[in-house]
């Protein structure tokens, strides 16, 4: 079977669907900034990744002794 063709938008996604709080979307929309409940929802899961690689380079710094005269 061939493959189907997405449009480019698409390439990369997967289709899920959710029951979410319309209020919680409401204000993310809003603090982000967004347009969209979909640029919303992806965003704010960029977000939670780059937290987790903030929070692991702190724990690389934790131990580090810097000199104050450099």
């Amino acid at each position: 079977m061939p493959p189907t063709k997405r449009p480019a938008g698409r390439r990369g996604k997967v289709r899920k669907e959710f029951w979410l709080d319309p209020k919680a979307l409401r204000r993310a929309q809003a603090l982000l900034g967004t347009e969209t409940e979909r640029e919303t929802v992806e965003r704010a899961l960029d977000l939670v990744a780059f937290g987790a690689e903030v929070r692991a380079g702190v724990a690389a710094l934790a131990g580090l002794q810097l000199d104050p005269r450099a």
